[in-house]
């Protein structure tokens, strides 16, 4: 699949919060989202399936305003600051995705699917600036499943999950300002 989306007056997130901790947003006059999703399906044994899919991205504001506020040295000064970026990253807009799950059917009803995904670096505000950006991360979860159907019911199935299996530290989320 390939996507192209071009933008007027998006609403994007800023990178700052609000006073109940909620994303502040603001409309762009000019933005755009494009890329390519693949994904697949390889059966490699009758017990064995992987599926994997990836997303490249570019998620971009032709031109962004940030708008900053200078209190002064003594807080007595209320000084608008503005900063102009061009062809920016849209905040939290990676431009990598890419998952993997690998499913292994022992015996009927049964599977233990391993779970991967990476999810590349991602800006926390509309500025593309290092400082303010999200390492890319990669995770593992491991799912043990089992399912019966009975005549009197379309499916019963417990499932056992383990997430980020390696335990790795990552950050999917969070804020700046200024």
């Amino acid at each position: 699949n390939y996507y192209w989306m071009n933008y007027k007056n998006q609403l994007v997130p800023t990178g700052r919060v609000n006073d109940v901790g909620a994303l502040v947003r603001t409309n762009v006059d000019d933005s755009y989202r494009t890329g390519v999703e693949v994904e697949g399906t390889f059966q490699v044994h009758p017990t064995l399936t992987w599926m994997a899919n990836v997303t490249l991205s570019q998620s971009k504001i032709r031109n962004f305003d940030e708008v900053l506020y200078d209190y002064g040295e003594n807080f007595d000064e209320y000084n608008e600051v503005v900063n102009t970026y061009s062809n920016t990253d849209i905040s939290f807009s990676p431009n990598v995705i890419v998952g993997s799950n690998l499913l292994f059917k022992p015996f009927q009803h049964a599977e233990i699917a391993w779970l991967s995904k990476f999810v590349g670096r991602q800006y926390l505000d509309n500025t593309s600036q290092e400082s303010r950006m999200l390492d890319s991360y990669f995770l593992n979860d491991l799912r043990l499943s089992y399912s019966i159907k009975p005549e009197w019911m379309r499916e019963i199935a417990i499932s056992f999950l383990v997430n980020n299996i390696f335990d790795v530290a990552y950050s999917s989320n969070g804020y700046t300002y200024g």
